[in-house]
């Protein structure tokens, strides 16, 4: 060790430096190669996410089958694919989804569930038909919330 530091040239205030930030490296790389890769949103999940986004069931049903997590929340706001699905207008999509167990009562890093999420959008919605859609989805939800 001393032959390294004498190599880099390093006094004793060099050399405490680098112990330092040698002792602080190696939790850090067990924490960026073993802990955040659990943590992170995968291929698979962001694929369930654009095709509930999309509303299409298909590619929802294939993005479970390739191990997207239903219940899984997006770093960004903390919502799951239902409050996509949902805030699309994608009424049957979200029935779907319910049934194949969903988390109705998730909520965003906003603190609101799916519910609450859909209400406000369709409070500020003044396109008929995505009134329609947003309304069709408040129904689907308060009956999943009836039936629990």
């Amino acid at each position: 060790m001393n032959l390294l530091y004498m190599l880099l040239g390093l006094n004793r205030a060099g050399r405490i430096l680098y112990r330092t930030l040698f002792v602080l490296a190696v939790p850090a790389g067990v924490v960026w190669f073993v802990v955040l890769p659990g943590l992170r949103f995968h291929d698979a999940d962001e694929r369930l996410f654009r095709a509930a986004r999309h509303g299409d069931g298909a590619a929802v049903e294939r993005s479970l089958a390739a191990g997207g997590r239903l219940n899984v929340a997006a770093p960004v706001d903390g919502k799951t694919a239902l409050f996509r699905a949902a805030v699309f207008g994608h009424a049957d999509l979200v029935r779907m989804l319910l049934k194949r167990g969903a988390d109705s009562q998730a909520r965003g890093n906003d603190g609101r569930t799916v519910l609450e999420v859909v209400v406000g959008a369709r409070a500020d919605e003044h396109d008929p038909a995505k009134a329609q859609a947003l309304d069709a989805v408040i129904s689907v939800l308060r009956n999943a919330e009836a039936g629990r």
